[in-house]
């Protein structure tokens, strides 16, 4: 009978400790940004199909829910609209540069009206502020903005 209860509670621990692995595995995975794949995917906000990879954004709700965008200023209306009342697990943008998905609150962006985006919103992210700088350098305008300072921004399409 003791033999049969200590392998009962062996069994109990390892299936707990399972548990609290499988648990763990999904919740973070479930928060990594994915690839975009432009033959189907459509921007939340304006439904334009995510033609322009170098400015894909996504947002991913805390239950796995990707929502993907062609532009920063299409995630940031979400945000600000309808995705006010989601639970949020993560934000990305891409650097503009090498395509890599980077949290949107850690990225630099570069900023002036007439930056060409696929929305007009006129916002380039990169990782790194040296990226940013060094685009805003390259056109002769705009100016480096950090997540605060995209406070500042009218997120109106400048060229629509």
């Amino acid at each position: 009978m003791r033999k049969m209860m200590m392998k009962s509670g062996f069994h109990l621990l390892l299936l707990s400790a399972l548990l609290i692995i499988v648990s763990a595995c999904g919740s973070k995975a479930s928060y990594e940004p994915r690839a975009v794949n432009p033959e189907i995917d459509a921007c939340e906000v304006c439904n334009m199909s995510i033609a322009h990879e170098d400015f894909a954004t996504q947002l991913i709700e805390t239950d796995g829910t990707v929502h993907m965008y062609d532009d920063i200023g299409c995630m940031v209306k979400y945000l600000n609209g309808e995705g006010k009342e989601k639970e949020i697990g993560a934000t990305y943008v891409r650097d503009f540069d090498t395509l890599e998905w980077v949290p949107f609150e850690q990225a630099y962006h570069a900023y002036h009206p007439e930056f060409w985006t696929p929305m007009a919103y006129g916002v380039v992210s990169f990782a790194t502020k040296e990226g940013a700088e060094a685009y805003v350098e390259q056109e002769g305008k705009g100016e480096v903005l950090d997540y605060k300072g995209l406070e500042k921004v009218d997120w109106v399409m400048q060229g629509h």
